[in-house]
């Protein structure tokens, strides 16, 4: 066998193998005749059918499982004896040969790059300084009651923050109807910026019972591409005003939450913003490291892996909008994953390498603390636990997550920190809580 390696561009190689036709009906002949002993063909007794009739009827199906085997192996080998570090699977060209002569195979694949990770020690971060306030605490507990909230019936006009209960039929410009053109029981929260542009609005002052009539545009990245910035016609029924009330921090309401009164439950209030602080600050500093070493390490990204992490967006975007999974994705919407896809995958190349230079090992108490998370909803979670540790793909998963903490404490550790005074609502990018609600 020989072989040839081109670089077609920065990270593509096309790798060419050539097998010899000899080694290619060695194994023909080798595999036919341990099927020999197997074969039922019509006319001779089980096993004892000629080599040469034996040919006749499996040989092509055989040729093909041994092509495919070594050239797989060919490819393998090749990497290895290259050094190369692929990236994405290798399509795969395979050229016309004569009889008796040799097999010419093709594989064109993309490689990881090979770099060095700089600027990882003493990175710049700023670490927020902040007291939990009673002001903070009010703001969180208003979150709280909201989650427990209910709505009423009220004889008046809507504004925002109210609720709204209605039907609706719309129809394109030129009268065409589309999917989703008919709602019936439809509940719209004005002010919420869930609906197309200006339909909460336009609802804003209306009555039960009332009907209006709106001419809107949907946004040119709508993700039903057929509506994207297409002119609408609605017709809208109001069939109900609903408004916000709240309920009182009593017994039965702390028991809502698994506590047992009012003092527990403000205690247990507190003990969560202070856990939920200290994530969130872990988190602005990491995302401090991500642009620092992103900034630092400019790396070629492989395509393949970047096309990956945009249908992973896709599909994640479309099961949260409860929408059907689709494989085409609009131009539209793959511009505005891009980003975020390429974010992802030059970080992870990063501390893929970076794990490497610093050779860090998997910590076994982080992975099982990872574990217990996972399963801690489970009804059964010990079973489930079992499970999972038997399973390698898992194992794989579990020593990745591991080892991308590890390397952020290192990160953090080793970074050169300032503290800065910031409010509790800040660093949790908590907003006011909208007051429309009345208590109840």
């Amino acid at each position: 066998m020989s072989l040839a390696v081109e670089n077609r561009s920065e990270l593509e190689r096309r790798l060419t193998l050539t097998i010899g036709a000899h080694e290619v009906e060695a194994q023909v002949d080798e595999r036919l005749g341990r099927l020999s002993p197997r074969t039922r063909i019509k006319g001779f007794r089980p096993g004892k059918a000629p080599l040469s009739v034996i040919r006749q009827h499996y040989g092509p199906d055989v040729r093909q499982e041994v092509l495919r085997d070594l050239i797989e192996k060919r490819y393998w080998d090749s990497v290895a004896e290259q050094s190369l570090r692929p990236a994405s699977a290798p399509s795969f060209e395979m050229q016309p040969a004569e009889p008796g002569q040799p097999l010419t195979v093709t594989a064109v694949f993309e490689v990881y790059p090979d770099f060095q990770v700089k600027g990882y020690e003493r990175i710049p971060l700023r670490r927020p300084k902040v007291d939990i306030t009673e002001d903070d605490l009010a703001l969180v507990v208003e979150k709280l009651k909201l989650q427990r909230s209910h709505w009423h019936p009220v004889e008046r006009a809507a504004r925002s923050g109210d609720r709204l209960l209605l039907d609706y039929e719309a129809s394109l410009a030129d009268g065409r109807a589309f999917k989703g053109g008919v709602g019936r029981d439809v509940y719209v929260e004005l002010g919420s910026g869930r609906e197309i542009p200006g339909f909460e609005a336009a609802l804003e002052g209306s009555v039960k019972d009332e009907e209006r009539e709106l001419d809107l545009t949907f946004p040119a990245d709508h993700l039903q591409r057929e509506l994207a910035g297409q002119r609408a016609h609605f017709k809208v029924r109001i069939r109900e005003v609903g408004e916000l009330h709240l309920p009182e921090v009593d017994d039965e309401f702390c028991r809502s939450f698994g506590t047992q009164g009012p003092e527990e439950w403000f205690e247990e209030v507190r003990e969560s913003m202070r856990r939920e602080l200290a994530e969130a600050i872990r988190l602005r500093l990491k995302r401090a490291v991500d642009d620092h070493l992103l900034a630092e390490n400019p790396v070629g990204l492989p395509r393949s892996l970047v096309e990956g992490e945009i249908r992973q967006l896709h599909r994640t975007t479309l099961q949260q909008l409860g929408l059907e999974a689709r494989e085409e994705i609009p131009d539209s919407m793959r511009a505005r994953y891009e980003p975020a896809a390429r974010r992802r995958v030059a970080l992870s190349l990063i501390y893929r390498e970076l794990v490497r230079q610093l050779e860090l090992t998997p910590d076994q108490a982080r992975m099982e603390s990872l574990l217990a998370t996972a399963v801690a909803e489970s009804d059964k979670p010990d079973q489930l636990s079992s499970e999972l540790r038997s399973d390698p793909r898992v194992r794989q998963d579990l020593e990745r997550l591991a080892l991308g903490e590890q390397l952020t404490d290192w990160l953090i550790e080793h970074g050169a920190t300032e503290e800065v005074p910031e409010t509790f609502a800040s660093v949790l990018n908590l907003d006011p809580v909208r007051r429309t609600e009345s208590s109840a």
